[in-house]
C-alpha cells in the first residue's frame, strides 16, 4: 500500500516540493483551497501533512488558515506526520497554533530541501 502525502499551499511564492515527495515514494495530493484539502482529509487516511500556515488579522474567530484542516487530519489520520511551511514574521501566530494541535516539524522560509526530506521520512 502507497503512502499518501498531503500538500497544502495557501499563498504560495515558493517552489513546489511535489516530485520531491514523489521521489520518496508518496502518492501526492495537491491542493490549494483550504476548503478542498479539509474535505480531502475527510474522505483519505494521509501519513503526511505538509501545509503552508499563513495568518490573516482579519481572521476573526481563528489564528491561521490551517486550524480546520488540523482538526480534521486529528480525527482522520491521527498518526500521520504534520510538516507546517512558515514565515518567520508569523512565529507569534504558529505558536498559538502549537498549543492547541500537535506539529511534527516546522520549516520557516526559505525551505531546506534537505531538512523537508528529513521531514517527510
Amino acid at each position: 500500500m502507497s503512502q499518501k502525502l498531503l500538500f497544502f499551499v495557501d499563498e504560495g511564492g515558493f517552489e513546489d516540493y511535489t516530485p520531491l515527495f514523489i521521489e520518496q515514494g508518496f502518492v501526492v495530493d495537491f491542493e490549494d483551497s483550504q476548503r478542498k484539502a479539509t474535505k480531502l482529509a475527510k474522505k483519505n487516511t494521509y501519513q503526511v501533512l505538509v501545509a503552508e500556515f499563513s495568518h490573516n488579522p482579519e481572521f476573526r474567530d481563528r489564528v491561521s488558515n490551517i486550524e480546520s484542516l488540523l482538526a480534521t487530519l486529528e480525527g482522520n489520520s491521527p498518526d500521520a506526520k504534520i510538516v507546517i511551511l512558515y514565515d518567520e514574521l508569523n512565529q507569534p501566530q504558529l505558536d498559538q497554533l502549537k498549543a492547541r494541535y500537535r506539529m511534527d516539524v516546522t520549516l520557516s522560509f526559505p525551505i531546506d530541501k534537505v531538512l523537508l526530506h528529513q521531514a517527510i521520512s
